[in-house]
């Protein structure tokens, strides 16, 4: 009696575990699309040569978008001081705007923008911030991969706030040194007459890097993390430089960027803090109730570049890549079922035909340039 009572009751409680589990459906809210593209500009006045401005707009993001970028294109962007001079910036295509100043401490200075539609758009006057120099940037081994840290300090106590970028750049090389390459005008395999060998790719900062001292005595930045390389990086294959820009902030600026590093960073739990609109400096005279986005500083910045070699790294590092290979016959037929379209490329003749890999380990610059930076040892 009892062990039917029980069989019935586990039997129960499955459907019924059965009926919640086929009762969820997805959820998707519906979404309120913003009509209005609002205006984004990016950049910091330099105080000791060139300065960039980047504008564009914001669009919707939907499922499976592809959209391009909205660059505002046609504008008239000026840099005025709080003496009333002006000086042009010149637009040089897909919204950026290029312009060389020397700026000067004790000044404030503001970007001024009217847009093709006849809009205009001014940031705050904020003061000349000078970034003192960059103590030195170094690294060590962390699990396994390669940090990448910086020191800083300003013996006056006047910086306090910091925001830095950086660009990478490493070398790397084919797996296979290639002399040949696939004509299509007459099927044939030629001498190559550039190499592929050799190639250079470089990166951008895409994170929110910032740092205080404002709790701290002295001004003092000790081992401030700036990038992390995973293990057995492709970076590091050869040799790797990465140049980091310093910028010195104030108390208003700070805050900017930290709360845009809250919106873009840290978000996709339960427990990291919710999106909001943050504010910049940037307003729109023409209408005051439009939004802007950016925040505009100026000061100059400091820079420093390291370079760290792959014979510095634990033995190891380089892993062997996986590479599809083949031995193609010199037959016509044969050349253009497996090299019209790079599934695989020749690298050395043999009897029996060619030598051939996949393209990625053949051809560096499928995926980077041979040109050799200038700065590079």
């Amino acid at each position: 009696m009892n062990k039917n009572y029980f069989s019935i009751k586990l039997l129960l409680y499955c459907i019924v575990i059965l009926f919640l589990s086929n009762c969820k459906v997805p959820y998707d809210p519906p979404l309120k699309s913003a009509k209005t593209h609002f205006l984004v500009v990016e950049g910091y006045l330099n105080g000791n040569g060139q300065t960039n401005i980047k504008l564009s707009r914001t669009r919707n993001i939907t499922a499976g978008d592809t959209a391009a970028d909205i660059n505002e294109t046609g504008a008239h962007v000026e840099l005025q001081d709080s003496n009333n001079n002006t000086s042009p910036f010149y637009e040089t295509g897909n919204g950026n705007y290029t312009g060389y100043f020397y700026l000067y401490t004790g000044n404030t200075y503001r970007l001024h923008i009217t847009t093709a539609d006849q809009k205009e758009y001014v940031s705050d006057f904020v003061p000349f911030k000078q970034s003192p120099p960059i103590d030195n940037i170094d690294w060590n081994l962390k699990d396994g991969g390669v940090q990448v840290y910086l020191n800083t300090h300003d013996p006056q106590n006047n910086s306090r706030f910091y925001r830095w970028e950086y660009q990478e750049t490493w070398e790397f090389h084919s797996q296979y040194y290639s002399t040949l390459k696939y004509n299509p005008v007459d099927t044939s395999v030629i001498p190559r007459t550039s190499q592929v060998y050799q190639c250079w790719r470089s990166q951008n900062s895409t994170t929110i890097l910032l740092g205080s001292s404002a709790k701290l005595k002295e001004d003092v930045i000790n081992a401030a993390p700036i990038l992390y390389i995973p293990e057995h990086d492709k970076r590091i294959s050869v040799l790797y430089s990465v140049i980091v820009t310093q910028y010195s902030l104030d108390s208003s600026a700070y805050n900017y960027w930290n709360a845009m590093k809250a919106n873009t960073e840290n978000v996709g739990s339960i427990f990291d803090p919710q999106p909001n609109l943050t504010q910049g400096n940037i307003h729109c005279t023409t209408d005051p109730s439009e939004t802007v986005i950016g925040y505009i500083g100026a000061g100059n910045s400091q820079q420093q570049r390291i370079f760290i070699r792959n014979s510095d790294l634990p033995a190891g590092w380089n892993l062997i890549p996986n590479c599809l290979e083949d031995t193609v016959p010199n037959i016509k037929d044969s050349l253009f079922i497996y090299f019209s379209n790079n599934s695989l490329i020749p690298y050395s003749q043999v009897r029996a035909g060619y030598l051939s890999a996949s393209g990625s380990c053949v051809d560096c610059t499928l995926s980077g340039t041979p040109v050799k930076p200038t700065f590079w040892p």
